[in-house]
């Protein structure tokens, strides 16, 4: 006599294991937690939806492969579960020793720099989630201190090339101005190169001298003349 096969499907859910087929996986209704339960005895990431969940485990199923953590899911994971140091050094290293942008190490930057107050720079930030791309686990507070001090040295760079070259155009405005032949009689020349100057500097377009602004603004040399 034949012995009868069980059915495919039991009227009992089975136990979840790597031997169940995707197949009879999906015939039954599994909770959040259990499918979390699920992911982490076959090996897998525990955390999402319910949808993502149960995806995750049909892949699985599916291949019978485990997808590889990302670099920064994994990296930002040792972030959150590092503990966090009571003092800050240069040596700190961010990824495994915890950093984050707070109030702490805000402290250590202010002090570093002997300022009351310290902002840190979108520069920083990003130098520090490029770390966890890469999985860099050797950066310190010291690689954030170049960061900050060479973008700091930028700016300072620009700054002074802005008043640079607004003091150029200034002697440059002066010195075409004063070639100017209906500008020699003047009595007071350099008050009124300085009026035309600032016409032109607080408008748009170039900030060179051109012989029309006499016309254009005749009325206001005139009363400077009075």
């Amino acid at each position: 006599m034949p012995v009868a096969k069980p059915p495919l499907f039991p009227n009992t859910r089975p136990q979840f294991s790597r031997d169940l087929s995707l197949k009879q996986f999906s015939a039954y209704y599994w909770y959040k937690d259990e499918l979390a339960a699920v992911c982490r005895q076959a090996g897998l990431e525990t955390s999402g939806t319910k949808a993502e969940l149960q995806n995750r485990i049909t892949d699985f199923l599916r291949t019978g492969k485990i997808p590889k953590r990302s670099r920064r899911g994994r990296f930002s994971q040792i972030r959150k579960t590092a503990a966090a140091k009571t003092v800050i050094s240069l040596s700190t290293r961010l990824i495994p020793e915890g950093f984050k942008f707070n109030r702490t190490t805000r402290g250590f930057f202010a002090k570093y720099y002997n300022v009351k107050k310290f902002s840190f720079t979108k520069e920083m930030a990003a130098a520090l989630r490029d770390a966890e791309k890469r999985g860099d686990l050797e950066m310190t507070v010291a690689d954030l201190v170049a960061v900050y001090e060479k973008n700091k040295n930028q700016k300072a760079k620009a700054a002074r090339q802005s008043a640079e070259e607004k003091t150029y155009q200034w002697n440059s405005f002066v010195r075409d101005f004063n070639r100017e032949a209906r500008t020699r009689g003047l009595a007071n020349r350099i008050q009124v190169a300085a009026l035309l100057w600032r016409q032109v500097r607080d408008r748009a377009g170039v900030k060179t001298y051109s012989p029309q602004l006499l016309g254009e603004f005749a009325e206001a040399i005139n009363k400077m003349a009075k």
